[in-house]
C-alpha cells in the first residue's frame, strides 16, 4: 500500500450507502487499484486517507455544549452530571471544565424520534434549563427508580421541556451561521486563479463543511419540529 496513492483525479463514490470504495494509483503498475475504507466520515477521510465524498452518509458533526460559567447553579449540575456517569471534560491546563462533547449524525426526518440527535445531548439541555436544586434533585431522583440515566424522559411541564430543546436549538442555529460564513470564505473551486493541487485540497474542505451543515440543518429542522409539536 505504501506504492499507492491517491489521485486527484480519480473517481470516489459509495456503495449501497454502507462502504465506501475507490481507485488508488499503482506506482509500480501505473494502474489502479481497488481499496474499501468502510464505513468513515468525510472528517476521516481527509484526516487519515486525504481524500472526501461529495456526499456522505457517514457524516457526523461533533459539537460542544456547556453549562454557563455565570450559571448559579453550575457547581450543582456539574456534580450531578459526573454522578450519572458525564465526567467533567479537562481543559489544556488540566482543569475541569463544564463542556461536554457529543455526537450527531443526520436527522433523516424532522417530523420522527430525532434518531441521529443523541439521547444524551437531548438529557444534557434538560439538566441546562433547571432553576433549582429541587428540580435537579429530581432528575436524580427519577433516574434512580429507572434505569438509572439522568434525564431521559421529557419533563412533565412541556413548556420546561420546550426551553430545554431551544437551548439546542439556538446553539445548533449559531453552529450552522458558522458554518455558512466558513463555506462563503472559501474561493470557488473553478477560480482560474486556483492551481489544480490547491482547488482539489479546497474541494475537500467544502465537501467537510457542507456534510457537517447538512447534518446541523437536519437536527435543527428536527428541534424546530418538536418544539412547535408540544407549543
Amino acid at each position: 500500500m505504501d506504492l499507492a496513492r491517491v489521485r486527484p483525479d480519480c473517481p470516489w463514490w459509495m456503495l449501497h450507502e454502507h462502504e465506501i470504495q475507490g481507485h488508488l494509483w499503482n506506482e509500480v503498475s501505473n494502474q489502479q487499484v481497488w481499496i474499501t475504507y468502510g464505513k468513515f466520515s468525510n472528517s476521516t477521510l481527509l484526516l487519515d486517507f486525504g481524500f472526501s465524498l461529495p456526499y456522505n452518509s457517514h457524516d457526523e458533526v461533533q459539537i460542544q455544549i456547556k453549562v454557563p460559567d455565570h450559571d448559579p447553579l453550575l457547581e450543582v449540575k456539574l456534580e450531578v452530571l459526573q454522578s450519572h456517569c458525564l465526567p467533567r471534560a479537562r481543559d489544556v491546563n488540566g482543569f475541569k471544565s463544564s463542556n461536554d462533547s457529543f455526537t450527531i449524525k443526520e436527522v433523516r426526518s424532522a417530523r420522527g424520534r430525532g434518531k441521529g440527535l443523541p439521547q444524551s445531548l437531548r438529557a444534557f439541555a434538560r439538566v441546562l434549563c433547571c432553576t433549582s436544586p429541587q428540580e435537579l434533585c429530581d432528575l436524580a431522583t427519577e433516574a434512580a427508580q429507572n434505569d438509572g440515566r439522568l434525564a431521559r424522559r421529557p419533563f412533565r411541564n412541556s413548556c420546561q421541556e420546550i426551553l430545554a430543546h431551544q437551548i439546542l436549538l439556538s446553539h445548533i442555529i449559531q453552529l450552522t451561521k458558522e458554518y455558512s460564513a466558513s463555506i462563503e470564505l472559501l474561493e470557488p473551486v473553478t477560480s482560474p486563479s486556483i492551481c489544480k493541487r490547491l482547488a482539489f485540497r479546497k474541494q475537500m474542505a467544502r465537501d467537510l463543511l457542507i456534510g457537517e451543515l447538512r447534518i446541523l440543518k437536519s437536527a435543527s429542522a428536527w428541534l424546530e419540529n418538536y418544539c412547535a409539536t408540544l407549543a
